[in-house]
């Protein structure tokens, strides 16, 4: 599973290392500088709730899709499932007449063989092959 915390903590540190050092950086009066640290302490915090709201939207988004899958394919399991039972009920009737057709067919084609015997041996002794 995607681990948001460490991704939230390195973006919380970068923003807030940048700001340090954009803040320090910048040459300002006392008070400027103060009132600078003020705004940016304050949009540091925003961010990081911000952060955290986006996090637990993830995370209930993640859950919520994961839920839905999960319903999904046991919904599409269960119509399988009631499909192929139904072609089985289905095609079980039909099954026992092709047996049927089958062993039928079987028998002609053993009759078919005996009499293409029995007339290929009558069919030599009346008339001899050269």
């Amino acid at each position: 599973m995607v681990r948001v915390k460490p991704f939230v903590m390195g973006i919380v540190s970068g923003s807030a290392a940048g700001a340090l050092y954009v803040l320090f950086s910048t040459p300002s009066s006392g008070q400027e500088f103060r009132s600078n640290a003020v705004s940016k302490s304050k949009e540091l915090n925003n961010l990081l709730r911000r952060s955290g709201q986006d996090g637990k939207q993830f995370k209930n988004q993640v859950t919520e899709t994961s839920k839905e899958t999960l319903s999904l394919i046991r919904h599409l399991s269960e119509d399988i499932s009631s499909s192929v039972e139904g072609w089985k009920q289905t095609i079980a009737p039909h099954q026992k007449e092709i047996q049927k057709y089958l062993e039928q067919i079987e028998e002609n084609l053993a009759d078919l063989e005996e009499k293409a015997k029995q007339h290929r041996t009558s069919g030599n002794e009346e008339t001899p092959r050269n």
